[in-house]
């Protein structure tokens, strides 16, 4: 029985005719899901479907592209994506994106989506094994793959977050487990699926398949524990390594392995070395691989010749030598500037004093190195400042690094400083063409009243609407299934601020 269609369940026959050419499955008339039996058949080609509620395929569902087309959209708006055991899903190059406030559920059992979309700040659930073939983009929440189930990327794609270079951060990850198999040759550094796994072949050819376990707290399938260990335990992050056939490379190769602060498991590496540690018995043994190494940014690399191994990072027992003094290192955000100060209880014998920066706590650039010899000591404090960077983004992180020259280094506790920014007035209205409703994602720096209003043609008010909103994102929909073909202006205004843009309805 269709449990969400029960007022209306037309024979599969009917069915499968209703949706061929694009046509899409008949709804019920508040739009709350879309239902395909066993037998069904749903075909949308160069359209956009937009779901509230539920999307479910226990027949075939056809999301095939035309040749050059990019326009095969399906929203999934406050609902789950169930493609059942026996559905058969054809991905083609269209884009799935599942939005709104509440958790949803992915299960594909083995299906492949080719371009996957997560916008939702509850987060995702996968139900089921899937496979993304193209990309997935963590626009807004974190997907949780639990410990049954993998999210596969085929090779050559991709994750994506808003974070730099698109890597992911706490807020937009996967935890749980992804995986991707690609083959590697030459000499140039290949990234596996922008995971926080790098691999450098030194001139071999091999296939290598990546299973990325994290972010589950989960001993021996997310992290590692060992009396050998520091601390005892390691992040909260495995690479599970495994080569075609075997296969063992004839010299070392390279990895790079980067985690994120929400892995570090309660290690602290900015005060510690990181040790990378290697088991080819499931987890029941565990022996250091390369010697230990700083990793404040939470990166490491290491040689090794074994690819069919578990790999992780934990403390080394070999503690940074810090100089017997302490350092105080503090800030404050001047409009756009950043004001830095330090002072030190004794003057070190020598070296630098090293000024650091990141928008996101893992990766750290140098901004300023001062060496303590041309120095005049006094405890009073030394200054720096930053200019405009409050441009760069509305928080960022220093930190300051003593560094002596026999290589010894200490750090200063992190700073956290705050700019305003400038004024943010930004609105995404989707999906379009216009369906049953619309949807408005606004981004705003001001708390206040948001005007809105949606013109026709000849200039005539459609809709108007008042919302008060808060500073930052909110959402809300406009009922639009009264409005007649045509193209149409939405207007929205916060004070001084406007925004305009054209909508169509076919």
């Amino acid at each position: 029985m269709n449990r969400y269609l029960k007022s209306f369940e037309p024979p599969k026959v009917a069915l499968a005719l209703l949706l061929v050419c694009g046509a899409t499955a008949p709804h019920t008339s508040q739009g709350q899901a879309l239902y395909n039996g066993a037998g069904g058949l749903v075909a949308l080609t160069d359209s956009v479907r937009y779901v509230r509620g539920d999307v479910e395929n226990a027949g075939e569902f056809n999301l095939t592209t035309a040749a050059g087309s990019t326009s095969n959209r399906l929203f999934i708006d406050e609902g789950n994506l169930l493609n059942t055991a026996t559905g058969k899903w054809l991905a083609g190059h269209s884009t799935v994106v599942l939005m709104g406030m509440t958790p949803h559920v992915l299960s594909m059992n083995g299906a492949t989506l080719y371009h996957l979309r997560l916008d939702n700040p509850a987060g995702t659930t996968l139900g089921s094994d899937a496979t993304v073939a193209a990309g997935l983009r963590l626009a807004t929440g974190n997907l949780t793959t639990t410990a049954a189930f993998s999210l596969r990327l085929a090779a050559g794609a991709t994750v994506l977050s808003p974070g730099p270079a698109g890597a992911e951060d706490d807020h937009h990850c996967v935890r749980g487990s992804l995986v991707q198999q690609q083959a590697v040759r030459g000499t140039e550094a290949v990234d596996f699926g922008n995971m926080g796994f790098v691999l450098k072949p030194q001139g071999q050819a091999l296939t290598l398949t990546v299973d990325r376990r994290s972010g589950l707290n989960q001993l021996n399938y997310s992290y590692a524990q060992s009396p050998d260990f520091a601390g005892k335990r390691s992040i909260d992050r495995i690479w599970r390594l495994g080569t075609a056939d075997g296969q063992r490379p004839a010299q070392p190769v390279s990895l790079a392995l980067t985690w994120l602060p929400d892995n570090d498991h309660g290690l602290d590496f900015g005060s510690g070395l990181a040790q990378v540690w290697r088991s080819t018995n499931q987890g029941l043994s565990w022996v250091k691989t390369g010697e230990p190494q700083p990793a404040p940014g939470r990166s490491v690399t290491v040689a090794t010749a074994e690819l069919n191994a578990w790999y992780t990072v934990s403390l080394s027992g070999s503690k940074t030598t810090a100089p017997a003094n302490q350092t105080l290192f503090a800030g404050t955000a001047r409009q756009a500037d950043a004001v830095l100060t330090w002072s030190t209880t004794t003057r070190p014998s020598n070296g630098w004093y090293v000024i650091e920066r990141s928008t996101d706590e893992q990766r750290w650039r140098e901004i300023s190195r001062q060496p303590i010899a041309s120095q005049r000591w006094s405890p009073a404090a030394s200054t720096a400042v930053d200019k405009n960077v409050g441009s760069i983004a509305t928080t960022l992180y220093y930190r300051l690094r003593q560094l002596d020259t026999d290589g010894n280094t200490q750090f200063s506790s992190r700073l956290t400083l705050h700019f305003a920014g400038p004024p943010v007035f930004k609105l995404e209205a989707y999906p379009v063409p216009l369906q049953e409703y619309l949807t408005l994602d606004l981004m705003t720096s001001g708390t206040g009243a948001v005007q809105i209003e949606l013109y026709d043609m000849t200039g005539r008010l459609m809709i108007s609407r008042q919302e008060t909103v808060a500073a930052g994102a909110s959402r809300f929909q406009l009922d639009v299934r009264a409005l007649a073909t045509g193209v149409y202006t939405l207007r929205a205004r916060q004070g001084d601020q406007f925004f305009t843009r054209m909508l169509k309805r076919d």
